[in-house]
């Protein structure tokens, strides 16, 4: 039984990405918020990052990643929660 408030969610970007550039903001943001994050997938123009914490801040980090870090471009997204 997950605790209460808290969400773990697969985070899926498509764009054109300097995958280094990227992760390395994620997990800043992620640290930044308390969150467990794990890469899943880091290639240039598809990335997955696997977020759990506090659904506010989950959704924060979320909203991070579609601005991303300068050079980065996010097309579309998806989320997709996860156990």
């Amino acid at each position: 039984m997950r605790e209460r408030g808290t969400i773990a969610t697969a985070l899926h970007l498509t764009g054109h990405f300097d995958t280094e550039a990227f992760r390395s903001f994620a997990e800043g943001r992620a640290r930044l918020l308390s969150l467990d994050m794990r890469t899943e997938r880091l290639e240039a123009t598809d990335i997955v990052f696997v977020v759990k914490g506090a659904q506010p801040l989950v959704g924060m980090f979320v909203m991070a990643c579609l601005v991303g870090p300068v050079g980065c471009l996010v097309n579309d997204w998806t989320e997709g929660y996860r156990r």
